[in-house]
């Protein structure tokens, strides 16, 4: 139905272990922004990934608004790029001595949390010799194991491709980025452009009030889609403090970025409004007033799924939720800057 807009199993399959890591981590941070796991009591490390211990994944003291991909409480996740047989996967969580489960594992366990074990395969279908379900064979295997190490009620689950996909596909961003999407792009592809003019950003206090107002925004937007107009005079900075005040990974993994014009031909824009699965901040470039109010019309009666932030050197009000002036930076800001460049600076201009 939604062709060219969705990833599917072939296209992950062939990730490598580093790259299998990567997309998962990028996965976790999406869906833990969408609900409201950042913003809850809980806590998600900025280092996600675990390098030992026999987790690449960890969140703690979670209370998802829903649970498909994090369950309540605390999770473990340990990634895969390729399949293992039900005895490897036994295998996979016993300490090197073999006298004891990992240590990260066992820690997990202990307080009742959840192991997930994620593989960038397809698990599903029959094996003929067992009359099983591929899946449910290997979570049947870790949960003899865990039981033989004194956790006979471990919670158990596996995601292969196919719920890997069904769980990506609700992200547009990561779509863009792992497939791509015509006229639209994810965070990291938007760096080339939002930071080629200066590589190092450098803010002043007022840019920095207005960074961390874009993220309260986006983070606590009361269960509906926040609108922010960001105007300025042409080059002031306007397109890069958005893309800095988007960096952190509970936000940029949900961020596509496209031009107005370019976004009304892209197809993503009905998409956004039609498919409730579908969770995104929009970032919409060189927005003149009356395109805002015409994507303010299309988005802002929609849930907090959506964010919506537009861009623009027109500073006509425009009624929206939120409104930001990005102004000239500070004499002593561009001076900074200047000198990064290698360029001279006239100490009396």
């Amino acid at each position: 139905m939604y062709r060219g807009l969705e990833l599917t199993d072939t296209e992950i399959q062939h990730l490598n272990p580093n790259q299998a890591v990567e997309f998962f981590r990028e996965l976790l941070w999406a869906e833990a922004s969408e609900t409201d796991v950042i913003q809850s009591s809980t806590h998600v490390p900025t280092a996600i990934t675990v390098p030992d211990g026999g987790l690449d994944a960890k969140i703690e003291n979670a209370i998802p608004s829903r649970e498909d991909i994090i369950p309540a409480g605390d999770s473990g996740f340990q990634i895969k790029s390729s399949d293992m047989e039900p005895k490897k996967c036994r295998q996979e969580v016993r300490s090197d001595s073999g006298s004891g489960l990992k240590s990260r594992i066992d820690e997990l366990l202990d307080n009742g949390g959840t192991y997930i074990m994620v593989v960038f395969e397809e698990l599903v279908g029959v094996a003929p010799q067992h009359n099983k379900d591929k899946l449910e064979r290997r979570k049947i295997a870790l949960e003899e194991e865990f039981e033989d190490h004194g956790y006979p009620d471990a919670d158990v689950r596996i995601y292969d491709c196919s719920k890997l996909v069904g769980f990506v596909n609700g992200f547009p961003a990561l779509i863009a980025k792992y497939k791509g999407i015509d006229h639209v792009v994810d965070h990291s592809t938007w760096s080339r452009s939002a930071t080629r003019d200066v590589e190092e950003f450098f803010p002043d206090e007022k840019r920095e009030e207005q960074i961390e107002s874009i993220r309260e925004i986006l983070r606590d937007p009361n269960e509906h889609c926040p609108v922010i107009r960001v105007t300025g005079l042409p080059d002031v900075g306007k397109t890069r403090l958005v893309y800095e005040a988007l960096a952190e990974d509970d936000l940029q993994e949900r961020v596509i970025y496209s031009r107005a014009r370019e976004f009304e031909c892209s197809g993503v824009a009905s998409r956004l409004r039609t498919d409730t699965d579908w969770s995104a901040i929009i970032i919409i470039d060189n927005c003149s007033a009356e395109d805002h109010e015409h994507f303010q019309q299309r988005f802002d009666a929609e849930s907090d799924r959506l964010a919506l932030i537009t861009i623009s050197d027109d500073s006509i009000s425009t009624g929206a939720d939120h409104e930001i002036t990005v102004e000239q930076l500070e004499q002593n800001q561009v001076k900074a800057m200047l000198e990064s460049l290698d360029l001279e600076v006239d100490e009396h201009a």
